[in-house]
């Protein structure tokens, strides 16, 4: 925050030494939050009790109704930081607060306000609050809140789209089953293919929401196959956007299909066929990069699969994979290098290497053997291994 941290003598204290003081640091916190102070004054002291809210969360009861007044406040400030702080910190609050439909109220009023960056921030704030203190919400209130999302999914703006994909996948964890189905068959896979390209986009978002925030229950759901025919005929999109959401949305369910460790009807095979294709797209090298970097994010997120994906599937990817690093645009070679070293696990040797080589045609065998000193480099690098490209939702907490 600019140099001004004021959380930082929160950190050495543990929780017994600090709820005596309770009093003295919160009162002071939301007073300064309550005036016209510079950006980086709120968001420092948002941080702090959001730090404070992890120490002593329930001691903090007191201060409640002021704690989300002031939060729901910052959401409507003017500078994103402020903004983005206040949705961390109203997510932490709703982990301890049982009355909560006022809060989801307000929160369901603001995303419908005029303001893009407002009704976008309303949005995040709604996520996470939904996947951390959903569960505590009258059914009734999270009936009108789906019907709502539902509209969203056409909306004109990108950012809307993207945000409300993600309160899908928040409200689908503790949705009523009976209510879950309906609304995903009625407004996400049982769509005709004459839609519009933002509601495909959409949709795709809505898809990716929903693997990457709740795959378990969508797969007792049992249309796991609906969901990924829903998904390939995106893939075959012409607009980069729509196909570019959609290869996110499958790369998450084939991480969630990977650590499950089963693979019903085909359904990860079939998508994994779909993004070999994308990685070797012949006219859009959006969409190939993108799928580049797909591939380095389902090797990344799935540490426990060794290995994440069979000899066989590896090869197929290899073959576009190694061709994208001789192409002249930076992009697709990038992408491509650190997909290549995440998928062969040069971090830990050379093992898959000489697993898949066999497997290869001579063309792709001779690229990867002038390029694996390059790989070896990218797999040492531990940049690597903590994020990726091209993360859609990357903009909400990785708690959310």
């Amino acid at each position: 925050s600019s140099g001004i941290n004021a959380e930082w003598p929160l950190r050495p204290g543990n929780t017994v030494a600090l709820k005596p003081s309770v009093v003295q640091i919160t009162g002071p916190l939301i007073r300064v939050l309550g005036e016209r102070y510079v950006p980086n004054i709120k968001a420092a002291c948002l941080d702090a009790l959001s730090l404070l809210i992890d120490k002593v969360k329930i001691a903090l009861k007191p201060f409640l109704s002021q704690l989300q007044t002031t939060f729901m406040k910052s959401l409507h400030d003017t500078n994103r930081d402020v903004r983005n702080k206040g949705v961390n910190a109203l997510t932490k609050l709703v982990t301890f607060h049982n009355k909560v439909d006022n809060l989801f109220t307000d929160l369901h009023s603001g995303t419908k306000n005029t303001d893009l960056s407002i009704r976008e921030t309303m949005l995040s704030a709604l996520h996470g609050t939904m996947l951390h203190g959903g569960s505590n919400m009258s059914q009734s209130l999270a009936h009108s809140i789906s019907t709502t999302l539902a509209t969203n999914i056409g909306a004109p703006e990108d950012a809307i789209r993207i945000a409300n994909g993600a309160c899908i996948g928040s409200l689908a964890s503790f949705f009523g089953e009976e209510e879950l189905l309906k609304f995903i068959n009625d407004n996400i896979i049982s769509g005709g293919g004459n839609a519009d390209a933002q509601i495909k986009h959409g949709r795709a978002m809505a898809l990716a929401g929903l693997f990457k925030y709740s795959p378990d229950r969508i797969c007792k759901l049992e249309i796991l196959r609906s969901i990924v025919m829903s998904i390939a005929k995106l893939l075959d999109s012409d607009k980069v956007p729509v196909c570019n959401s959609a290869c996110y949305a499958a790369s998450h369910v084939i991480i969630h299909l990977l650590k499950r460790g089963d693979d019903p009807d085909d359904c990860m095979q079939h998508l994994l066929t779909c993004l070999v294709q994308n990685c070797s797209h012949g006219t859009s090298n959006d969409i190939r990069s993108f799928a580049n970097n797909m591939v380095h994010m389902i090797s990344i997120s799935t540490p426990g699969v060794d290995p994440p994906l069979s000899d066989q599937n590896i090869s197929k990817f290899l073959v576009p994979l190694l061709d994208s690093t001789t192409r002249k645009i930076p992009l697709v070679r990038s992408s491509s290098e650190s997909a290549i070293a995440t998928l062969l696990q040069l971090n830990h040797g050379d093992e898959i290497v000489e697993r898949v080589k066999g497997l290869l045609d001579n063309k792709s065998l001779d690229t990867l053997y002038r390029f694996l000193p390059t790989a070896r480099r990218v797999a040492n690098d531990y940049r690597t291994y903590s994020s990726h490209e091209d993360d859609l939702f990357g903009k909400f907490s990785s708690k959310n």
